[in-house]
């Protein structure tokens, strides 16, 4: 059981002001690594790196094993750009854990994927779905179809990003997703609807309207294409789109 933030505090500055090595007398390891591994997230996730770092190498002195510790650290890692390291750390954050955790899978999923290790980051999303009560499991179908689609596997993306549509039918990651599908596809009416109801759930990005402007080119509809074209000039003028865009009229 995590203890609560107000106990983390007392506890790790009642222990930054100990020994400095973790064999310290009358110190309850597991608690101190626990406690330090709160305190380093917490850091991360306020943008103190460097507090963040000294809190979670020092939640891993007082236990190597420490399923979130590791975890954290391969997400600051992330955050700094150190790739091997991060992969390091999520690797032992998997193969220390002694209770499901489906954050850790969710997030090492996407780490792979993004490093395009795809079949390693699906396995990690689908360890994410075997369990039956997570209550959010149309956007691990989301992840796992934009996976898939980064992979050129468009078959199991589209299988995938209908699940997710299936549990939220607004999903707007998915709804693009099937988007750009359906144009790789060459069936651009339905780009064009899933472009729709993306309209619908969220703000248009330079990507969604560069993918409207190439659609509405290969179904002909000048107005649309005129009415995205304006879009990206008005709203996204310094975007790479936008340059694509102005050079292909």
């Amino acid at each position: 059981m995590k203890l609560p933030l107000i106990l983390l505090v007392v506890m790790v500055f009642g222990l930054a002001g100990c020994a400095s090595s973790p064999d310290m007398r009358g110190v309850d390891k597991a608690q101190a690594a626990d406690a330090n591994a709160e305190l380093g997230l917490r850091y991360m996730l306020q943008g103190d790196n460097q507090l963040a770092m000294e809190k979670l190498q020092r939640a891993l002195e007082f236990d190597s094993r420490h399923s979130s510790a590791h975890h954290y650290t391969a997400e600051l890692y992330r955050r700094l750009d150190r790739m091997s390291d991060a992969d390091r750390h999520f690797a032992l954050a998997v193969r220390h854990l002694k209770e499901p955790d489906a954050t850790l899978h969710n997030n090492y999923g996407g780490f792979l994927c993004s490093r395009g290790r795809y079949d390693e980051g699906e396995a990690q999303f689908l360890k994410v779905l075997e369990n039956p009560v997570y209550p959010f499991p149309d956007q691990v179908y989301e992840n796992l179809g934009l996976c898939m689609e980064d992979k050129g596997d468009y078959a199991k993306a589209e299988a995938y990003l209908r699940q997710a549509l299936n549990r939220n039918p607004r999903a707007p990651q998915a709804l693009l997703g099937m988007a750009r599908i359906s144009f790789a596809q060459e069936n651009y009416l339905s780009s064009r609807a899933y472009l729709q109801r993306y309209r619908d759930v969220a703000a248009h990005t330079p990507e969604s309207l560069w993918l409207g402007v190439r659609t509405e080119r290969m179904l002909g509809d000048r107005n649309a294409l005129a009415s995205y074209g304006l879009n990206l000039r008005r709203n996204f003028p310094d975007a790479e789109e936008t340059r694509l865009y102005l050079e292909s009229r």
